[in-house]
C-alpha cells in the first residue's frame, strides 16, 4: 500500500516535470545592430548555454549588413527582437511602434578620439576641425550634447562618412573621429600612439544605448515569449560579463566575422562590463525620468520630429498589480456588477464546490477576477464540460473558466488568450507494464471524456486506436477498473488525486501522451467588452503565481489523500529501517575490531615490502638512467660517425686537386719547363681547395658545437647548412633537393635540428640504395599553420613497410645490417623533438603526384609547437 503510494507520487512528479520540457521550442530571432563582437556576447552565451532553450525558445542570431532598417523590419514582424543604438527612441513612428525592454549600456559607449600629437585637447578646440563619425553617431543627442554644450555650432565642424578604420585618425585624414570605448583605445594604445578621449558621460550626457526591443505587435499578442526572452538574455548576459574570458574564446572560435583576437575581446568585455554597471547593481535597467529626460535633449536640439509617449516607448514587467483599464472598461465594470462561471464538480485540483463552497485552483484565478475586476464571481455547478457547454449556450453561465480552443467551438464563444496548459496521462491497472508511447497500445479501446477538445486530436492522429467517449473522469475510471475498457486518458493532476483517494489498489498512471492543451476562458459570443478586459488579466499573470495556485491544490489534495492508515504504515516502515541501521551498525562495529587487527598487522608485512621496493626502484632507476646515457652516447658517435663520413666526402675533391697541383709543379720544375703563368694559377687553385678545406672544418665544428641555451634562428638558413653538411653524399646518389621554406625565425636549439634533418634525409639517401636508375627526389617543406610550425620532409623511394611503420621510432629498431646501423637515429630525433623542442615528430607512407607523375615514397612531419 505504502509502495504504491510512493510510486503514484514519483510518477506523476516525472510527468509534470517531463511535461516541462517536451514542449517544442517556439522559434525566435534577434538582429544585431553591428558585427560579431563582444557588444551581443550576452545573446551568444544564452544560446551557447542552452539559456533560450530552457525557456522553450529556438533562437536564431541574425548578423549585421549594411543596408537594413532595423526598427521597421522589427516593426513589421520581419525579426522578433532587435539591438538598438541610443538613436532608438527616434525610431518609434506611428507607422513604426517598436518598445525598448532594456537598456543594456546605462551611459553610450560612443566617445569621440584626438590624437596628443592633434592639440586637440578640449571640446573648444573642435572649431574648424575635421569629424570622421556616422549619419548614426552624428544625431546621437550624447555627442550633440556634449559638443554644443561648448557653445559650438555644428557649422563650425566639418563632419566627414566614417571609414571605419582607425588609421584615418593616426595619418591625420581626420582631426577626431566618433569612436566605441570599447574598442579603438585598444588599438591606439598597441601602436603607442597618446590619445584624448572626449566621453559623454563625463560632461553629464550619461546616456541609454544598446536597446533590446520588439514591436508592440508581439508584445500585445505574445507576452509571454517577450518576458522569457527578455529573461534569457538578461541572464546571457550576467554569464557572460562573469565569464568575460570563456565568453571571448567563444566569440573567438564561432562568433568571428571580424577576425578580433582574444587580447580583443576580453579588452572590450571589461569596457562594456563598466558601462552596463555604470551607477547601478541592476543589470538592464531603464528608468523613465532619465529616459524623458534624453528625449527632452532630442526636442531642445530639434531632432524629435514628433510627440513620443515614454511610457508606450519603454516595456516595464507587466505584473498584475499594473493592470489599467480605459475609460470605457471602467464603465462597463461599473454597468456589469457580477458574472456566473459554470464549475465543474468533483474535478480537483481544478474545481469543485464543497459545503456550497467553490474551491480549485479555478477558484483562486477567479478570486483574482473579482479582485482585479470588482465582479462579483457567482459559481454554476455542473457534473461535466458538456454540461457546461450546455449552460453556457442557454445563458446559466456566463463564462466557462477552463476550455480548449476549437474551431467548431469559436463559432459560438470567445475565447481569452492562453494563461496555462495541461498535460495528459494514461491509466491502466497496476498489471499493465509503462507504456512509452501511446501507438503501442492500438487496437484497443481507450476511454476520453466527451466534449474534451482532446479527443478529436486523439482520433485524427490515432486512427487505429478504438477512443470510446465517456462522461466524466469518474466514468472513466470506473471503466478501466471494470475491464470495459482497456485504458482511461485524462488531465494528469485531476486523475492522480482520483486514483490517490479511489483507485490506489487497482489502477496506476502506465504513461503520458505528447499532445498538451491550452487552457483558456470561454465567453458569451456577444461580450466583447469582458473578452478584452479578461485578456488584459490573462496576459499580465505571471508565470509564478500561475505554478503556485496549482501546486497549493494539488499537495492540498494529496495530504488529503494520506490517511492515518499510511501514517503509520510509514512509521512502521520508517521503524523497520531504523532498527536495519541500527543492527548493520552494531555488526560494523564488530567488523571494525576485526579489520583493525588485521590492518595493522598488513600495516607492518607493508612496511618491510615497501622499504624492500624503494630500494629495488632505485636500482631501476640508475638502470634506466645508465641505459639513457649509453643510447645517448651511442646516438653522439653515429652522429659523429656520419660527420666523419661527410667531412670525407666534402675532402676528397679539394685534396685531389692540392694532389694533382702539387705533382704537375713537382714535374714541370723537374723538366725545366715551369712557367710563371702555370706556377701561379697552379696555387691559387691550391689555395682555393685550402679554404675549401677550412670553410668544412668551420660547417662541422658549428655543427658539433655545445648549444646550452636556446637562440633565435632562420629554418631557411638551418635548412640550407643541413643540405651543406651533406652534399656531396646526396650529389652522389643523384638526387634532387626540392625546397619550399617559408622565411621562419624560430627559437630553438638549432643544432639538434639540424641533427634531426640530417638523420632523416640520411635515411631517405640509404631508401634510395635499393632502386635502379630512376629520378630521386626529397622534398622538403617548411610552413606556419596556426602559429605552428610544420617540416615536411618527403621521397619517392617507395615508403617503409606497413609492419615496420610503427616501429621506427622505436630504440634499436633498425633494417640495416649491424655494422651499418645502431637503430637510435629517429629515437633520439623523437626525443630531442618531443622534450627538448616542445614538438612532434610522425612518419607515414604517401602516395603524391609531381610534374604528372605518381610517386610514393615515407613523409615526416614535425610539428614545433609555439612556446606558451
Amino acid at each position: 500500500m505504502l509502495s504504491k503510494h510512493f510510486k503514484s507520487l514519483f510518477f506523476i512528479l516525472i510527468f509534470l516535470c517531463t511535461s516541462l520540457f517536451s514542449k517544442e521550442l517556439k522559434p525566435v530571432t534577434i538582429q544585431l545592430s553591428w558585427f560579431d563582437q563582444f557588444q551581443f556576447a550576452g545573446y551568444y552565451m544564452a544560446k551557447e548555454k542552452g539559456f533560450y532553450e530552457e525557456m522553450g525558445l529556438d533562437v536564431t542570431i541574425k548578423p549585421f549588413a549594411f543596408g537594413i532598417n532595423i526598427p521597421k523590419e522589427v516593426s513589421l514582424g520581419i525579426s522578433d527582437f532587435a539591438v538598438g543604438r541610443e538613436t532608438l527612441l527616434l525610431e518609434r513612428k506611428k507607422d513604426q511602434k517598436i518598445v525598448a525592454l532594456y537598456a543594456l549600456f546605462q551611459a553610450t559607449p560612443l566617445i569621440l578620439l584626438t590624437t596628443k600629437e592633434s592639440n586637440i585637447n578640449s571640446i573648444e578646440d573642435f572649431r574648424g576641425k575635421t569629424i570622421m563619425t556616422t549619419i548614426d553617431d552624428a544625431s546621437e543627442v550624447s555627442l550633440k550634447s556634449m559638443i554644443n554644450s561648448h557653445n559650438i555650432k555644428t557649422e563650425e565642424i566639418n563632419f566627414i562618412k566614417h571609414t571605419h578604420n582607425i588609421n584615418d585618425l593616426i595619418n591625420k585624414n581626420t582631426d577626431v573621429i566618433s569612436a566605441y570605448l570599447s574598442k579603438a583605445p585598444f588599438y591606439l594604445q598597441k601602436k603607442g600612439i597618446e590619445y584624448n578621449i572626449f566621453d559623454p558621460k563625463k560632461f553629464g550626457f550619461d546616456m541609454y544605448s544598446d536597446f533590446l526591443f520588439t514591436s508592440e505587435k508581439l508584445l500585445n499578442s505574445d507576452i509571454n515569449t517577450v518576458d522569457k526572452f527578455k529573461k534569457a538574455s538578461l541572464q546571457g548576459w550576467e554569464y557572460a560579463y562573469s565569464n568575460i574570458e570563456e565568453a571571448s574564446d567563444l566569440i573567438f572560435k564561432k562568433y568571428n566575422s571580424l577576425k578580433l583576437t582574444k587580447e580583443e575581446l576580453q579588452y572590450e568585455g571589461q569596457e562594456l562590463k563598466k558601462l552596463s554597471y555604470f551607477k547601478t547593481s541592476k543589470i538592464g535597467e531603464i528608468k523613465k525620468e532619465k529616459m524623458q529626460r534624453i528625449y527632452d535633449l532630442y526636442n531642445v536640439m530639434g531632432l524629435a520630429s514628433q510627440r513620443i509617449n515614454i511610457d508606450e516607448f519603454i516595456y516595464f514587467d507587466k505584473k498584475i498589480e499594473n493592470l489599467k483599464f480605459t475609460e470605457k472598461e471602467k464603465e462597463y465594470l461599473e454597468n456589469k456588477k457580477e458574472i456566473k462561471v459554470c464549475v465543474i464538480r468533483d474535478f480537483m485540483p481544478y474545481s469543485d464546490i464543497q459545503d456550497g463552497k467553490f474551491i480549485g485552483a479555478i477558484s483562486d484565478f477567479m478570486s483574482l477576477v473579482e479582485e482585479k475586476l470588482a465582479l462579483a464571481v457567482f459559481p454554476v455547478e455542473t457534473n461535466s464540460l458538456s454540461q457546461s457547454l450546455e449552460y453556457l449556450e442557454d445563458n446559466k453561465c456566463n463564462l466557462i473558466p477552463s476550455l480548449a480552443y476549437s474551431k467548431e467551438r469559436a463559432k459560438h464563444l470567445n475565447f481569452t488568450q492562453a494563461y496555462n496548459e495541461i498535460h495528459y496521462v494514461i491509466v491502466t491497472e497496476n498489471f499493465v507494464p509503462f507504456i512509452s508511447d501511446i501507438r503501442e497500445i492500438k487496437n484497443k479501446k481507450v476511454a476520453v471524456s466527451k466534449d474534451h477538445e482532446i479527443l478529436n486530436i486523439l482520433k485524427n492522429k490515432y486512427r487505429d486506436i478504438d477512443f470510446i467517449e465517456v462522461e466524466n473522469l469518474d466514468d472513466g475510471l470506473l471503466k478501466v477498473k471494470n475491464k470495459e475498457v482497456f485504458a482511461y486518458i485524462g488531465i494528469n493532476a485531476s486523475v492522480w488525486i482520483k486514483l490517490q483517494s479511489h483507485y490506489i489498489d487497482k489502477l496506476k498512471i502506465s504513461g503520458k501522451i505528447d499532445e498538451v492543451i491550452e487552457v483558456r476562458m470561454g465567453i458569451e459570443k456577444e461580450d466583447k467588452s469582458l473578452l478584452k478586459i479578461l485578456n488584459k488579466l490573462v496576459i499580465n499573470i505571471d508565470d509564478e503565481l500561475k505554478q503556485n495556485i496549482t501546486n497549493k491544490w494539488l499537495f492540498i489534495q494529496y495530504k488529503k489523500a494520506f490517511d492515518y492508515k499510511t501514517l503509520w504504515q510509514v512509521l512502521i516502515f520508517i521503524g523497520i529501517i531504523l532498527f536495519a541501521i541500527l543492527y548493520r551498525q552494531k555488526f560494523l562495529e564488530k567488523m571494525n575490531r576485526s579489520l583493525t587487527l588485521k590492518v595493522e598487522e598488513k600495516t607492518k608485512e607493508l612496511k618491510v615490502i615497501n622499504e624492500e621496493l624503494e630500494q629495488r626502484i632505485y636500482k631501476a632507476v640508475e638502470e634506466n638512467l645508465k641505459k639513457d646515457r649509453i643510447m645517448s652516447q651511442q646516438s653522439k658517435m653515429a652522429a659523429i660517425g656520419e660527420m666523419m663520413e661527410n667531412i670525407a666526402h666534402q675532402w676528397r675533391q679539394p685534396l685531389s686537386l692540392i694532389t694533382t697541383g702539387s705533382s704537375g709543379l713537382k714535374i714541370k720544375k723537374e723538366l725545366g719547363v715551369l712557367e710563371d703563368k702555370f706556377l701561379i694559377d697552379t696555387l691559387d687553385s691550391i689555395i682555393n681547395s685550402a679554404t675549401n678545406l677550412s670553410t668544412t672544418i668551420d660547417d662541422f665544428r658549428d655543427f658539433f658545437k655545445p648549444t646550452r641555451e636556446k637562440s633565435k634562428f632562420s629554418l631557411v638558413e638551418c635548412c640550407n647548412k643541413t643540405l651543406d653538411l651533406l652534399n656531396s653524399k646526396l650529389k652522389t646518389k643523384n638526387i634532387r633537393i626540392i625546397k619550399n621554406i617559408e622565411s621562419i625565425q624560430l627559437v630553438a636549439y638549432e643544432s639538434e635540428l639540424i641533427q634531426v634533418i640530417m638523420s632523416i634525409l640520411n635515411n631517405s639517401r640509404d631508401a634510395f640504395s635499393t632502386l635502379g636508375d630512376q629520378e630521386k627526389f626529397i622534398f622538403i617543406d617548411v610552413t606556419n599553420d596556426d602559429e605552428n610550425v610544420i617540416i615536411r620532409i618527403k621521397d619517392n623511394a617507395g615508403g617503409a613497410k606497413d609492419e615496420i611503420l610503427d616501429k621506427i621510432y622505436e630504440p634499436y629498431f633498425t633494417t640495416k645490417h649491424k655494422a651499418q646501423g645502431t637503430g637510435i637515429g629517429l629515437y633520439m630525433c623523437e626525443e630531442m623533438i618531443t622534450k627538448h623542442m616542445n614538438g612532434k615528430i610522425e612518419s607515414t607512407n604517401k602516395i603524391y603526384i609531381y610534374e604528372d607523375i605518381e610517386y610514393k615514397g615515407l613523409e615526416t612531419i614535425i610539428t614545433l609547437y609555439p612556446e606558451m
